[in-house]
């Protein structure tokens, strides 16, 4: 047990009262003196005070603990201070950071204690205490993985880091952040990318290829932002977002898209070839059965004898049914395949086509072609032709238009063909339609030749159509 110190009173009051922390004498655990101080956060005055039992000023719940941490101090046990909690005169709860040690005070065995009210600091350090318990939280409740880092060490690390890359938390704390990284090469490269932009902008992002603990490779969305106003020391705050099942995902995706537009691809050449032989078959076999037919007709009616009118009529009726017939012939062989996109090339097609049209529609259609000289792959002009003719059916059965004009020309290294009509106008909802599969078949054929289509329509101003597709390199 620690020896009590001699006391004197008058100098001890002089200091006490002075003193900017709460001092107090004991005796039988009743107050003898207390300071000004503690007067003021006990909430008491200094005659309430006087024979007050000092542990009635203690919080129940922390009555045994800081009475048991007294006596250990007395002893010699403990030497650091203690924190417990009082209730004020006025029912409030403060806390006290306290340390006591023996004396004589009027002859006879007496407890000096030490107290200061802690209770904002007590408060302050809860809040900074709950707020990293909520940061943690937060961070814990990311589903990437997220790191803090200085100089490129790891300072902290959130629990998603083990699901990303295998790492826990800890064994990543004062570790460099090449641990995440392929190779040294691109360690570099993602730190060159980071910290050159970050010292222009707050964030920045970027995918990058990464390594799990166990050596997998995978690839992540890296979002990078540095703490504070400016870069100081690297202190940054980096997120990995795992995405090499969406990346292969998106690579599988567009290797199906790709096939399915090679295979829209080949049975359009397909279709094309049937449609040139059927058209070929109609105009040389039919046709000329037809001809042959109506040859026949013409050598009967010059043989029938004169006053068989009923006869002659009949041949007449014949001869103008197998005329029909022949041109409905060469009607269909040429809808299947125009003769002259292959004997004349697209230029002379559409102008064909546009003037078939007007007869057919009433709606006047011009064509200005600036490009009738040049030499087109058989297939990419069958493709602006198709594109052509699917537009002018649409501008038939739904514009309302009463003129049309289509353009043929050579901008720079593409061949642009534009059809504009004054009719209704086309919406952004309607071309934009999945059950428009006119426009979607459209959109394919372009595709195809690596070009654009687009469709654009003003309410009553009509629309326009342009599709720009490049030119092959000679």
């Amino acid at each position: 047990m620690s020896k009590s110190r001699p006391f004197d009173e008058d100098l001890y009051r002089t200091l006490a009262n002075s003193s900017q922390a709460g001092v107090y004498i004991l005796q039988d655990g009743k107050f003898q003196f207390a300071n000004p101080h503690i007067q003021e956060y006990a909430g008491y005055t200094e005659g309430e005070m006087l024979g007050m039992d000092s542990l009635s000023l203690i919080h129940p719940v922390d009555r045994a603990p800081a009475r048991k941490n007294a006596i250990r101090m007395l002893k010699g046990q403990r030497f650091s201070p203690y924190e417990f909690r009082i209730i004020t005169g006025d029912g409030r709860t403060k806390w006290i950071l306290e340390s006591v040690t023996s004396i004589h005070y009027g002859g006879r065995p007496a407890v000096l204690g030490n107290s200061m009210n802690i209770t904002e600091q007590k408060e302050a350090r809860n809040r900074l205490e709950e707020l990293e318990a909520l940061e943690s939280s937060i961070l814990d409740a990311i589903p990437h993985a997220v790191i803090g880092l200085h100089n490129r060490v790891f300072n902290f690390a959130n629990n998603a880091v083990k699901s990303v890359f295998g790492w826990r938390p800890e064994e990543l704390i004062g570790k460099d952040v090449r641990l995440l990284y392929r190779n040294d090469r691109e360690y570099e490269e993602i730190a060159d990318l980071f910290y050159s932009a970050l010292e222009k902008q707050r964030t920045f992002h970027t995918e990058f290829p990464c390594r799990r603990k166990d050596g997998v490779e995978i690839i992540c969305m890296v979002r990078a932002s540095r703490i504070g106003e400016t870069l100081r020391e690297r202190r940054i705050v980096v997120t990995y977002e795992d995405i090499t099942e969406r990346i292969q995902a998106e690579k599988e995706l567009e290797h199906s898209r790709q096939e399915l537009r090679n295979l829209s691809a080949h049975q359009q050449t397909v279709r094309e070839e049937e449609r040139t032989r059927i058209a070929r078959e109609i105009h040389d076999e039919l046709g000329q059965t037809l001809t042959a037919l109506k040859m026949d007709i013409a050598w009967l009616k010059h043989r029938l004898p004169a006053g068989l009118n009923p006869l002659h009529a009949k041949m007449r009726q014949m001869s103008t049914l197998a005329d029909a017939t022949i041109e409905t012939v060469h009607r269909i062989a040429t809808e299947l395949r125009p003769g002259l996109l292959d004997d004349l090339g697209l230029a002379a097609a559409i102008e064909w086509q546009a003037a078939d049209f007007q007869s057919r529609s009433g709606i006047v259609c011009s064509a200005v072609l600036a490009a009738d000289d040049l030499e087109l792959d058989r297939d990419l002009a069958t493709s602006l032709f198709r594109i052509f003719q699917e537009t002018l059916t649409n501008i038939a059965r739904h514009a309302g238009a009463t003129r049309t004009e289509v353009r043929l020309e050579r901008n720079g290294d593409r061949i642009v063909l534009t059809v504009a009509d004054n009719g209704r106008g086309i919406t952004k909802k309607q071309s934009e339609n999945d059950r428009a599969f006119g426009i979607i078949g459209m959109r394919e054929r372009a595709h195809l030749w690596g070009g654009e289509l687009s469709i654009t329509g003003s309410r009553n101003e009509g629309t326009k159509v342009t599709v720009a597709i490049p030119l092959p390199r000679p």
